[in-house]
Protein backbone atom coordinates (compact mmCIF):
# COMPACT_ATOMS: atom_id res chain seq x y z
CA UNK A 1 0.00 0.00 0.00
CA UNK A 2 1.24 3.49 -0.83
CA UNK A 3 2.14 5.47 2.29
CA UNK A 4 1.13 9.10 2.78
CA UNK A 5 4.71 10.41 2.17
CA UNK A 6 5.02 8.24 -0.94
CA UNK A 7 1.65 9.46 -2.21
CA UNK A 8 2.67 13.06 -1.62
CA UNK A 9 5.94 12.60 -3.50
CA UNK A 10 4.13 10.95 -6.41
CA UNK A 11 1.51 13.69 -6.53
CA UNK A 12 4.20 16.37 -6.63
CA UNK A 13 5.89 14.69 -9.57
CA UNK A 14 2.62 14.08 -11.40
CA UNK A 15 1.67 17.74 -10.97
CA UNK A 16 5.06 18.71 -12.32
CA UNK A 17 4.24 17.31 -15.79
CA UNK A 18 0.51 16.80 -15.74
CA UNK A 19 -0.60 20.24 -16.94
CA UNK A 20 0.50 19.93 -20.55
CA UNK A 21 4.26 19.91 -20.40
CA UNK A 22 7.00 20.93 -22.82
CA UNK A 23 9.04 19.01 -25.98
CA UNK A 24 17.66 -0.40 -20.26
CA UNK A 25 20.03 -0.51 -18.02
CA UNK A 26 23.62 -0.37 -19.31
CA UNK A 27 26.52 0.77 -17.16
CA UNK A 28 29.46 2.06 -19.14
CA UNK A 29 32.75 3.64 -18.21
CA UNK A 30 33.08 6.91 -20.15
CA UNK A 31 34.83 6.45 -23.46
CA UNK A 32 34.68 2.64 -23.53
CA UNK A 33 32.31 0.10 -25.07
CA UNK A 34 30.31 2.93 -26.66
CA UNK A 35 29.08 0.85 -29.59
CA UNK A 36 27.71 -1.80 -27.24
CA UNK A 37 25.88 0.82 -25.21
CA UNK A 38 24.25 2.45 -28.23
CA UNK A 39 23.22 -0.97 -29.59
CA UNK A 40 21.64 -1.93 -26.30
CA UNK A 41 19.81 1.41 -25.96
CA UNK A 42 18.45 1.28 -29.51
CA UNK A 43 17.25 -2.25 -29.00
CA UNK A 44 15.24 -1.20 -25.98
CA UNK A 45 13.45 1.66 -27.76
CA UNK A 46 10.80 -0.83 -28.90
CA UNK A 47 10.83 -2.70 -25.59
CA UNK A 48 7.76 -3.45 -23.56
CA UNK A 49 8.93 -2.43 -20.08
CA UNK A 50 10.26 0.60 -18.31
CA UNK A 51 13.87 0.28 -17.13
CA UNK A 52 14.55 -1.67 -13.92
CA UNK A 53 15.45 0.16 -10.70
CA UNK A 54 18.78 1.97 -10.83
CA UNK A 55 21.70 0.85 -8.71
CA UNK A 56 22.84 3.13 -5.90
CA UNK A 57 26.00 5.13 -6.63
CA UNK A 58 29.16 3.72 -5.11
CA UNK A 59 30.76 5.61 -2.18
CA UNK A 60 32.30 8.88 -3.30
CA UNK A 61 30.04 9.14 -6.37
CA UNK A 62 26.91 11.14 -7.15
CA UNK A 63 24.15 10.57 -9.66
CA UNK A 64 22.37 13.23 -11.68
CA UNK A 65 19.87 13.14 -14.52
CA UNK A 66 19.51 14.83 -17.89
CA UNK A 67 16.24 15.25 -19.78
CA UNK A 68 14.37 17.59 -22.13
CA UNK A 69 12.90 17.98 -25.64
CA UNK A 70 9.47 16.80 -24.50
CA UNK A 71 6.79 15.92 -23.78
CA UNK A 72 5.27 17.89 -26.66
CA UNK A 73 1.87 16.18 -26.88
CA UNK A 74 -0.78 15.03 -24.38
CA UNK A 75 -0.19 11.37 -25.17
CA UNK A 76 3.44 11.73 -24.09
CA UNK A 77 2.57 13.08 -20.65
CA UNK A 78 1.99 9.72 -18.88
CA UNK A 79 5.53 8.69 -19.85
CA UNK A 80 6.85 12.02 -18.59
CA UNK A 81 5.21 11.40 -15.23
CA UNK A 82 6.81 7.97 -15.04
CA UNK A 83 10.13 9.46 -16.10
CA UNK A 84 10.23 11.90 -13.20
CA UNK A 85 9.10 9.24 -10.76
CA UNK A 86 11.89 7.02 -12.09
CA UNK A 87 14.43 9.81 -11.63
CA UNK A 88 13.24 10.41 -8.09
CA UNK A 89 13.47 6.72 -7.21
CA UNK A 90 16.98 6.56 -8.73
CA UNK A 91 18.27 8.89 -6.04
CA UNK A 92 19.62 11.65 -8.27
CA UNK A 93 21.15 14.66 -6.58
CA UNK A 94 19.83 17.03 -9.24
CA UNK A 95 18.40 17.14 -12.77
CA UNK A 96 19.59 19.16 -15.76
CA UNK A 97 16.83 20.16 -18.18
CA UNK A 98 18.45 20.83 -21.55
CA UNK A 99 15.57 22.91 -22.94
CA UNK A 100 12.61 22.74 -25.30
CA UNK A 101 10.16 22.87 -22.45
CA UNK A 102 7.21 23.19 -24.81
CA UNK A 103 6.12 22.07 -28.25
CA UNK A 104 3.40 24.59 -29.10
CA UNK A 105 2.19 27.95 -27.82
CA UNK A 106 4.77 30.35 -26.35
CA UNK A 107 2.14 32.36 -24.47
CA UNK A 108 2.94 33.92 -21.09
CA UNK A 109 0.56 31.60 -19.28
CA UNK A 110 2.22 28.57 -20.84
CA UNK A 111 5.64 29.66 -19.60
CA UNK A 112 4.25 30.41 -16.14
CA UNK A 113 2.56 27.02 -16.03
CA UNK A 114 5.75 25.18 -16.94
CA UNK A 115 7.70 27.16 -14.33
CA UNK A 116 5.24 25.84 -11.78
CA UNK A 117 5.76 22.32 -13.08
CA UNK A 118 9.52 22.55 -12.70
CA UNK A 119 9.17 24.01 -9.22
CA UNK A 120 7.14 20.93 -8.24
CA UNK A 121 9.93 18.49 -9.18
CA UNK A 122 11.18 17.16 -5.81
CA UNK A 123 14.90 17.55 -6.61
CA UNK A 124 16.89 20.58 -7.81
CA UNK A 125 16.44 21.30 -11.54
CA UNK A 126 18.96 23.39 -13.45
CA UNK A 127 17.36 24.54 -16.68
CA UNK A 128 19.03 25.90 -19.81
CA UNK A 129 16.78 27.29 -22.57
CA UNK A 130 16.03 25.61 -25.88
CA UNK A 131 14.89 27.17 -29.14
CA UNK A 132 11.22 26.11 -28.82
CA UNK A 133 10.51 28.47 -25.96
CA UNK A 134 11.82 31.63 -27.59
CA UNK A 135 13.83 31.42 -30.85
CA UNK A 136 11.09 29.54 -32.74
CA UNK A 137 8.15 31.44 -31.26
CA UNK A 138 7.79 33.47 -34.47
CA UNK A 139 6.02 30.47 -36.03
CA UNK A 140 2.24 30.91 -36.37
CA UNK A 141 1.65 27.63 -34.53
CA UNK A 142 3.62 29.03 -31.58
CA UNK A 143 1.75 32.32 -31.51
CA UNK A 144 3.67 34.48 -33.98
CA UNK A 145 5.75 36.22 -31.30
CA UNK A 146 8.90 38.26 -31.66
CA UNK A 147 11.61 35.90 -30.34
CA UNK A 148 13.26 38.77 -28.46
CA UNK A 149 10.05 39.41 -26.56
CA UNK A 150 9.83 35.72 -25.65
CA UNK A 151 13.47 35.63 -24.55
CA UNK A 152 12.90 38.57 -22.22
CA UNK A 153 9.81 36.90 -20.78
CA UNK A 154 11.64 33.59 -20.43
CA UNK A 155 14.32 35.24 -18.34
CA UNK A 156 11.75 36.96 -16.13
CA UNK A 157 9.78 33.79 -15.55
CA UNK A 158 12.51 31.18 -15.10
CA UNK A 159 15.52 33.15 -13.85
CA UNK A 160 13.99 35.62 -11.41
CA UNK A 161 16.51 34.33 -8.83
CA UNK A 162 19.69 33.56 -10.78
CA UNK A 163 21.48 32.43 -7.61
CA UNK A 164 19.23 29.39 -7.29
CA UNK A 165 18.16 26.40 -9.34
CA UNK A 166 14.52 25.50 -9.86
CA UNK A 167 12.81 22.55 -8.19
CA UNK A 168 11.01 22.02 -4.88
CA UNK A 169 14.37 21.86 -3.08
CA UNK A 170 16.54 24.29 -5.07
CA UNK A 171 20.30 24.37 -4.76
CA UNK A 172 22.56 27.43 -4.95
CA UNK A 173 24.29 28.18 -8.24
CA UNK A 174 26.54 30.93 -9.57
CA UNK A 175 25.19 32.99 -12.46
CA UNK A 176 26.81 34.98 -15.24
CA UNK A 177 24.41 37.78 -14.30
CA UNK A 178 26.85 38.55 -11.48
CA UNK A 179 29.77 39.03 -13.90
CA UNK A 180 30.59 42.55 -14.99
CA UNK A 181 29.25 43.23 -18.46
CA UNK A 182 27.01 40.15 -18.61
CA UNK A 183 24.16 41.00 -16.28
CA UNK A 184 21.54 40.12 -18.94
CA UNK A 185 22.50 36.41 -18.88
CA UNK A 186 21.07 34.92 -15.67
CA UNK A 187 20.49 31.60 -17.47
CA UNK A 188 24.20 30.75 -17.69
CA UNK A 189 24.82 28.99 -14.39
CA UNK A 190 27.61 27.07 -12.65
CA UNK A 191 28.08 24.94 -9.55
CA UNK A 192 30.71 22.60 -8.09
CA UNK A 193 30.42 19.19 -6.48
CA UNK A 194 33.54 17.44 -5.29
CA UNK A 195 36.14 17.62 -8.03
CA UNK A 196 33.60 18.38 -10.81
CA UNK A 197 32.63 21.80 -12.14
CA UNK A 198 29.19 21.91 -13.78
CA UNK A 199 27.96 24.69 -16.08
CA UNK A 200 24.99 25.39 -18.33
CA UNK A 201 25.53 27.49 -21.46
CA UNK A 202 22.79 29.15 -23.48
CA UNK A 203 23.32 27.82 -27.01
CA UNK A 204 20.19 26.72 -28.86
CA UNK A 205 19.03 24.89 -31.95
CA UNK A 206 17.63 26.53 -35.08
CA UNK A 207 21.25 27.28 -35.99
CA UNK A 208 21.69 29.06 -32.65
CA UNK A 209 18.66 31.25 -33.38
CA UNK A 210 19.99 32.42 -36.76
CA UNK A 211 17.21 30.74 -38.77
CA UNK A 212 15.43 33.20 -41.01
CA UNK A 213 11.81 34.34 -40.66
CA UNK A 214 9.93 37.21 -42.33
CA UNK A 215 10.18 39.69 -39.44
CA UNK A 216 13.83 39.06 -38.67
CA UNK A 217 15.94 42.23 -38.47
CA UNK A 218 19.25 43.54 -37.17
CA UNK A 219 18.14 43.29 -33.54
CA UNK A 220 17.94 39.52 -33.80
CA UNK A 221 21.41 39.28 -35.30
CA UNK A 222 22.76 41.47 -32.51
CA UNK A 223 21.18 39.18 -29.94
CA UNK A 224 22.95 36.17 -31.44
CA UNK A 225 26.32 37.93 -31.42
CA UNK A 226 25.91 39.10 -27.84
CA UNK A 227 24.71 35.72 -26.54
CA UNK A 228 27.57 33.96 -28.35
CA UNK A 229 30.03 36.32 -26.69
CA UNK A 230 28.53 35.49 -23.31
CA UNK A 231 28.58 31.74 -24.02
CA UNK A 232 32.28 31.77 -24.86
CA UNK A 233 33.08 33.88 -21.82
CA UNK A 234 31.09 31.54 -19.58
CA UNK A 235 32.88 28.51 -21.00
CA UNK A 236 36.22 30.22 -20.37
CA UNK A 237 35.14 30.91 -16.81
CA UNK A 238 34.18 27.30 -16.17
CA UNK A 239 37.57 26.03 -17.26
CA UNK A 240 39.33 28.82 -15.37
CA UNK A 241 37.50 27.84 -12.18
CA UNK A 242 38.31 24.17 -12.73
CA UNK A 243 41.99 24.93 -13.05
CA UNK A 244 42.02 27.33 -10.10
CA UNK A 245 40.33 24.81 -7.80
CA UNK A 246 42.21 21.77 -9.05
CA UNK A 247 39.03 20.14 -10.38
CA UNK A 248 39.58 16.95 -12.32
CA UNK A 249 36.36 17.00 -14.34
CA UNK A 250 34.01 19.43 -16.11
CA UNK A 251 30.41 18.90 -17.19
CA UNK A 252 28.97 21.40 -19.69
CA UNK A 253 25.30 21.35 -20.72
CA UNK A 254 23.61 23.22 -23.56
CA UNK A 255 20.51 22.67 -25.64
CA UNK A 256 22.01 22.69 -29.14
CA UNK A 257 23.53 19.86 -31.06
CA UNK A 258 26.55 21.99 -32.00
CA UNK A 259 27.65 19.71 -34.86
CA UNK A 260 30.76 18.32 -33.21
CA UNK A 261 31.18 15.86 -36.07
CA UNK A 262 31.48 18.66 -38.62
CA UNK A 263 33.66 21.01 -36.56
CA UNK A 264 30.73 23.19 -35.60
CA UNK A 265 28.94 23.58 -38.90
CA UNK A 266 25.66 25.51 -39.19
CA UNK A 267 27.04 28.46 -37.25
CA UNK A 268 28.44 26.65 -34.21
CA UNK A 269 32.10 26.90 -35.27
CA UNK A 270 33.33 29.43 -32.68
CA UNK A 271 31.73 27.44 -29.86
CA UNK A 272 33.18 24.12 -31.02
CA UNK A 273 36.62 25.62 -31.62
CA UNK A 274 36.69 27.01 -28.09
CA UNK A 275 35.46 23.71 -26.68
CA UNK A 276 38.17 21.84 -28.56
CA UNK A 277 40.90 24.21 -27.36
CA UNK A 278 39.79 23.93 -23.73
CA UNK A 279 39.32 20.15 -23.83
CA UNK A 280 42.74 19.69 -25.39
CA UNK A 281 44.47 21.80 -22.75
CA UNK A 282 42.49 20.67 -19.72
CA UNK A 283 44.18 17.79 -17.83
CA UNK A 284 40.93 16.17 -16.70
CA UNK A 285 37.75 14.73 -18.21
CA UNK A 286 35.24 16.87 -20.11
CA UNK A 287 31.62 15.77 -20.52
CA UNK A 288 29.41 17.75 -22.92
CA UNK A 289 25.65 17.18 -22.64
CA UNK A 290 23.02 18.40 -25.08
CA UNK A 291 19.63 17.72 -26.64
CA UNK A 292 18.05 19.27 -29.75
CA UNK A 293 18.14 16.33 -32.19
CA UNK A 294 16.15 13.91 -30.01
CA UNK A 295 18.50 10.94 -30.29
CA UNK A 296 20.23 9.24 -27.40
CA UNK A 297 23.93 8.95 -28.11
CA UNK A 298 27.20 8.66 -26.25
CA UNK A 299 30.42 9.05 -28.22
CA UNK A 300 33.69 10.93 -28.60
CA UNK A 301 33.30 13.01 -31.77
CA UNK A 302 35.63 15.87 -30.88
CA UNK A 303 39.05 15.68 -32.53
CA UNK A 304 42.27 17.63 -32.18
CA UNK A 305 43.87 19.64 -34.99
CA UNK A 306 45.35 16.43 -36.39
CA UNK A 307 42.00 14.68 -36.55
CA UNK A 308 42.60 12.40 -33.57
CA UNK A 309 39.76 11.75 -31.13
CA UNK A 310 40.18 13.49 -27.79
CA UNK A 311 40.09 10.59 -25.34
CA UNK A 312 39.27 12.87 -22.39
CA UNK A 313 36.14 14.28 -24.08
CA UNK A 314 32.74 12.56 -24.14
CA UNK A 315 29.42 13.74 -25.58
CA UNK A 316 26.03 12.57 -24.31
CA UNK A 317 22.72 13.50 -25.93
CA UNK A 318 19.49 12.74 -24.12
CA UNK A 319 16.19 11.52 -25.53
CA UNK A 320 13.52 13.72 -27.11
CA UNK A 321 9.96 13.42 -28.39
CA UNK A 322 8.57 10.99 -29.47
CA UNK A 323 10.92 9.11 -27.15
CA UNK A 324 10.43 10.16 -23.54
CA UNK A 325 13.27 9.25 -21.23
CA UNK A 326 16.26 10.53 -19.37
CA UNK A 327 19.94 9.72 -18.94
CA UNK A 328 21.32 8.90 -15.51
CA UNK A 329 24.97 9.87 -15.14
CA UNK A 330 27.15 8.86 -12.21
CA UNK A 331 30.42 10.65 -11.53
CA UNK A 332 33.09 9.97 -8.97
CA UNK A 333 33.55 13.37 -7.40
CA UNK A 334 36.77 12.34 -5.69
CA UNK A 335 38.62 10.91 -8.69
CA UNK A 336 36.91 13.15 -11.25
CA UNK A 337 35.75 10.26 -13.39
CA UNK A 338 32.51 9.48 -15.20
CA UNK A 339 31.52 6.12 -13.75
CA UNK A 340 28.23 5.30 -15.49
CA UNK A 341 26.05 6.62 -18.30
CA UNK A 342 22.69 4.90 -18.23
CA UNK A 343 19.90 5.67 -20.74
CA UNK A 344 16.48 5.16 -19.16
CA UNK A 345 13.72 5.14 -21.77
CA UNK A 346 10.04 5.00 -20.83
CA UNK A 347 8.01 2.42 -22.74
CA UNK A 348 5.45 3.79 -25.20
CA UNK A 349 2.73 1.22 -24.67
CA UNK A 350 1.33 -0.23 -21.49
Amino acid sequence: METEPERGARDRVERSVGRGASAPHASVHAGRRLAALVWLASGLVAGCADPPPADSPRPGAIAFGVYGDGPYYPWEEPRARRMLLDAQSAGVDFLIHIGDILGGSCADEKLQDIRGQLDDVPVPVVYTPGDNEWADCHAPSAGGYDPLDRLAMLRRVFFDDPSSSLGAVPMPVASQAKDAGFDEFPENQRWTLGSFVFATIHVVGSFDATAQFPERDQRHDQEVARRSEAALAWMDGAFDEARATGASGIVLAAHANVRLESAGGDGYGPFVNALRDHATAFPGNVLFIHGDTHTFRMDQPLTDEKGRALASFTRVETYGSPDIGWVRIVVDTVKGEVVDVEPRLMKRWF
